[in-house]
């Protein structure tokens, strides 16, 4: 999928805390992907605040608040998700926890997933000046 899309190497590979726990042989997903040249780093896993950063960079046009953070339509599964969460009863400023069925159906991985790059981004800010554009 690299190649497909042309980029050379993923500068940073973020996953949940599950990927880092023992399995029943004593080995990692973690160590797995690091056979293979695939070095995982540990999400921050801070929901509440992961979930603000995420809404922080939609914007709020209504307040004149341009949005930062844009999701390309391609991002299929994510597109689908965002809409459907909801807020947990039990603590409001958090989403409400959802799981796909036995089929992978359904769930809030894809905006775990976006939680995850958005909470645990470099912090570093980078500028490139633009040519032949």
């Amino acid at each position: 999928m690299l190649a497909r899309h042309k980029v050379g190497e993923l500068k940073r590979l973020v996953a949940g805390a599950d990927v880092f726990s023992r399995q029943s042989d004593g080995t990692t997903i973690a160590a797995q992907y690091a056979k293979h040249g695939m070095t995982l780093r540990a999400a921050n896993m801070d929901r509440v605040n992961g979930w603000a950063e995420i809404l922080q960079g939609l914007g709020d046009p209504d307040a004149g608040i341009a949005p930062k953070l844009f999701i390309h339509q391609r991002c299929k599964r994510l597109v689908e998700t965002l809409p459907m969460l909801q807020h947990d009863p039990n603590r409001p400023e958090d989403v409400l926890k959802v799981d796909a069925d036995e089929d992978g159906s359904g769930g809030d991985d894809a905006a775990d997933a976006l939680r995850y790059l958005v909470a645990t981004k470099s912090r570093a800010v980078t500028q490139r000046k633009l040519r032949g554009l």
